[in-house]
């Protein structure tokens, strides 16, 4: 599909082009809109939370418990593998052309529609046994992933300054701050007979049927660098057009910890001193993009 340029000023930029003059050094001003997709991701999740049994809630006399309430033990840790996500990323930088290098500053603000829910695997012996003993279903995933970056960028053109035509390659490094919409649901057997935590018929009542649930919109700041290259066309003397492709690649996103929607169907604390918190990490954060590039020199 071919893309129409909606705005009146750019119609008539468009319109009554004279021949190519020589290109000319100086300040600029660029417009991106454009498409990024990333790739899979892997969202881990983890807390603090103790076994059932030690849920002072759920059980608060501590029947059937042995050792294992003794001390705090190692972090629960799950997994939820999402596919890759597409979305659209627009662009505003300014610039200084010195001919064949060009220094600019780039802010930008991208979307990857991740929305997926996917099963949820067991990365800890704690979350191993929970889904044996006791749950029914645990989902988890992410619906978008946004954010705002700001980049430092150097590009090198090649080609005659009297071409309409030049392509070039960059580089930038810069930070992004990025946000995860995150879900995750742990949902027990409503069927009592079916949870075997317990032995006490009355436990196993009291715990079937409950949920926990982590919703929340999670950030964090990512260092990273991208990779960029382009073809540009210039119109007129003051206005080029031209495609840009970029490369992008950030640290892992880790959020701050933060406190369960419901943990087995109550407040986000067993009894124990301190709150049940969880925590998301993901590896490396990465997209690739193509956008439609508007450049104005002054």
């Amino acid at each position: 599909m071919r893309p129409k340029l909606s705005l009146p000023i750019m119609a008539a930029a468009l319109l009554g082009i004279p021949d190519p003059a020589p290109a000319q050094t100086g300040p600029y001003i660029q417009m991106d809109l454009g498409l990024a997709v990333a790739p899979p991701l892997a969202v881990h999740g983890s807390n603090n939370d103790w076994g059932t049994k030690c849920d002072l809630v759920l059980n608060p006399l501590g029947l059937e418990v042995g050792s294992e309430c003794d001390a705090a033990p190692p972090r629960a840790a799950w997994l939820n593998e999402l596919d890759g996500a597409g979305g659209i990323r627009t662009g505003l930088a300014f610039g200084y052309d010195w001919g064949a290098v060009r220094l600019e500053a780039e802010y930008f603000h991208r979307v990857a529609a991740y929305n997926q829910r996917t099963d949820t695997g067991t990365e800890t012996a704690v979350i191993l046994a929970k889904r044996q003993q006791e749950i029914a279903l645990a989902v988890g995933g992410v619906d978008d992933l946004r954010s705002h970056g700001a980049f430092a960028n150097v590009y090198y053109d090649f080609g005659p300054e009297t071409s309409s035509w030049t392509p070039y390659v960059g580089a930038g490094i810069g930070m992004e701050r990025a946000t995860l919409d995150y879900f995750s649901l742990w949902k027990r057997n409503h069927d009592p007979d079916l949870i075997t935590t317990f032995v006490d018929p009355a436990l196993r009542a009291t715990l079937a049927g409950t949920t926990s649930v982590a919703e929340a919109r999670l950030t964090d700041s990512l260092p990273g660098y991208q990779l960029l290259a382009g073809l540009d066309y210039r119109l007129a003397e003051p206005v080029t057009l031209g495609v840009k492709l970029r490369w992008a690649d950030f640290g892992g996103f880790e959020s701050e910890p933060r406190p369960w929607n419901q943990l087995r169907s109550h407040e986000s604390d067993i009894g124990r001193g301190e709150p049940i918190l969880y925590r998301v990490t993901t590896d490396d954060t990465r997209f690739w993009g193509v956008s439609l590039s508007l450049k104005y020199r002054f």
